[in-house]
């Protein structure tokens, strides 16, 4: 599978569909997430399994659209938008039927053909205020 289809993969069947069972063909056995989100979860690839299925818990209806893509060997850059209702828990919150939309920027690294490491920087800022969760 290429960077490309994989990244395709990982965003319309994984994170946009949810089908979990995907994580071990997409995600190398070695995989790291270096990113900050919830640091009490495993940061292997059984984490993100994990961060799916609460994502899609909390915004049944979680899609993400790649706006931008660059790849180059062995990377992947990717801004995405993020878009979701929030329907169940979410950060110990629960739903209140908010929508949001926020912009993300992932960089994914690639080992035999699978991401081995995530870095991820999301509009955590807009998000909690779209989702009325600050103050």
């Amino acid at each position: 599978m290429t960077q490309l289809t994989v990244i395709q993969r990982y965003y319309d069947l994984l994170f946009n569909e949810g089908r979990v069972e995907l994580v071990r063909e997409l995600l190398h056995p070695e995989y790291v997430n270096h990113s900050p989100g919830w640091p009490e979860l495993p940061r292997s690839r059984d984490g993100v399994a994990i961060v799916v299925q609460a994502m899609r818990a909390a915004f049944p209806d979680l899609h993400y659209t790649i706006e931008d893509l660059v790849t180059s060997d062995g990377a992947v850059a990717v801004r995405t938008r993020a878009r979701g209702t929030h329907r169940g828990e979410f950060l110990g919150r629960p739903g209140s039927g908010k929508v949001f939309d926020v912009s993300q920027i992932t960089i994914e690294h690639f080992r035999d053909g699978q991401i081995v490491a995530h870095h991820r920087v999301t509009d955590e800022l807009g998000l909690q205020r779209q989702l009325g969760l600050l103050g």
